[in-house]
């Protein structure tokens, strides 16, 4: 009787922690439950979590999605589960996003119909509640039609178009050996050369956002390339490609949350501290954005129980080979390996922050969105970007700073190298829809990241709206 008794007891103390966790974490995590964007978008579940990653924003749109542990797409719910590894884009696009709505990801991820030729044979029933997402793709919207421009056109353009991305990655990534190896190896023991490190650090930040061309489209070699920075691709096909692309600049963009609440974009009340004071410590904040991805990967592997991914070891390919190559101590290799990665992640935080998002002018979620008849998700994305024209003046600019990029946030799986052919059907489409292209220059959207992080009231006029003078 004693022993069940006390197993009686156990239970109870057992049940009593399990309930004082979730209403701490009701507490803490779930306050903002009951907002709504000014899109309409649910406040994410997890958004405010400590640990907020890619893992715990899809567990959000697990629960938001509506999609019953199946794959929804417009109002129909799917079930992939035999297809998975059949996926022309490699297996991780479906594996990731079982149990959430792909409408956003399967309609600019596919250019061509035949995909949606193949849905019905996977169809299981329809979805019983109405989409989280506000965005339409009507098939005479905007989006839809300039789609079928871009696919008549692409069949016209010669495949090497894409070699110039593949040769310059791959450049860049021999540079970084070079610089990080034998840049080193030579230089650093007669001159302990902290400035051949920055360089490679520069180096290293340029190759990684070239391979972010790579990372949006099926799985190949070059994505890896991404990986040296410390951060990872397959994490990164979560934040960026399924996150951020897809909703950008609201609630469900990974890329503004990961910076809060050190930086703010979002139009909302806010301090003085991290209105003002963020111009000041924003590189800081940058010089760890690597390091802060790779210990959440590290943590997010333990909590799983999953094994620690290879692909972390990478970047210590290059520590290894200072040590092996050079004569100097483990202590000073270790010193300039870190110094590399500090700036490297220095200068990939203020090229990725100041490409193209961030400026009073342009929507962020709590300013006043364009009417629910004008949601195409093309047209969303229009008013979320702005391109630089200084920057698309040139490929290589392009390539490694993140430029034609509202073409790119429009059909992301394009390789880099033939989105400049796409601008004439693009303009067409813009001109028959009455939608205004707006290009910048980089000072401008340098200085107007400054403004969107002052910025505490919404934009009172949607996008488009000519303001009365």
């Amino acid at each position: 009787m004693n022993g069940l008794h006390i197993e009686h007891l156990t239970s109870i103390v057992q049940n009593e922690i399990s309930s004082l966790k979730q209403l701490y974490q009701q507490k803490q995590y779930d306050k903002s439950l009951d907002k709504l964007s000014s899109l309409g978008i649910k406040y994410p579940k997890f958004r405010d979590h400590p640990l907020h990653n890619g893992h715990m924003w899809l567990e959000s749109k697990r629960i938001d999605d509506g999609a019953e542990g199946l794959w929804r797409i417009h109002d129909q719910l799917y079930d992939f589960s035999d297809f998975v590894h059949d996926h022309p884009g490699g297996k991780d696009w479906l594996r990731l996003t079982k149990g959430t709505d792909i409408t956003e990801a399967f309609e600019s991820h596919h250019i061509s119909a035949v995909p949606s030729t193949l849905l019905p044979q996977y169809l299981v029933r329809d979805a019983k509640v109405p989409r989280n997402s506000p965005f339409t793709f009507n098939e005479n919207g905007f989006y839809n039609l300039l789609k079928r421009k871009i696919y008549e056109k692409l069949k016209t353009l010669p495949k090497t178009s894409s070699d110039r991305s593949k040769h310059i990655t791959d450049f860049l990534l021999i540079s970084y050996i070079v610089f990080s190896y034998i840049g080193f190896a030579i230089l650093a023991a007669y001159f302990r050369s902290f400035a051949i490190g920055g360089v490679a650090g520069i180096v290293l930040a340029l190759t990684a956002i070239a391979a972010h061309n790579f990372f949006h489209q099926r799985d190949n070699f070059r994505m890896y390339y991404f990986d040296f920075t410390m951060m990872r691709h397959k994490e990164w096909r979560i934040s960026h490609a399924l996150s951020h692309h897809l909703y950008t600049n609201t609630v469900y963009d990974l890329e503004i949350s990961a910076l809060e609440p050190f930086l703010q974009y979002l139009p909302t009340e806010k301090s003085l501290i991290f209105r003002f004071a963020s111009w000041i410590y924003s590189p800081i904040v940058y010089a760890f954005v690597y390091i802060a991805f790779y210990l959440k990967a590290i943590i997010q592997s333990l909590i799983l129980g999953e094994k620690i991914p290879l692909s972390l070891l990478l970047p210590f390919t290059v520590l290894g080979a200072m040590i092996a190559f050079t004569n100097e101590s483990v202590i000073f290799c270790t010193i300039m390996f870190f110094w590399i990665i500090i700036t490297s992640s220095i200068y990939f935080g203020i090229v990725g922050v100041n490409a193209a998002h961030h400026h009073p002018d342009i929507f962020h979620d709590g300013d006043t969105p364009r009417p629910k008849d004008q949601m195409d998700w093309g047209i969303f994305q229009i008013d979320a970007v702005r391109d630089r024209k200084d920057i698309n003046s040139s490929y290589f600019l392009v390539l490694t700073n993140f430029g034609d990029h509202t073409l790119h946030h429009l059909f992301p799986t394009i390789d880099h190298g033939y989105l400049q052919y796409l601008y004439p059907e693009f303009f067409e489409t813009c001109q028959e829809f009455g939608i205004r292209y707006e290009t910048t220059t980089q000072l401008e959207l340098v200085k107007g990241q400054y403004r969107q992080l002052a910025k505490h009231k919404p934009n009172p006029f949607p996008p488009g709206h000519i303001q009365p003078t």
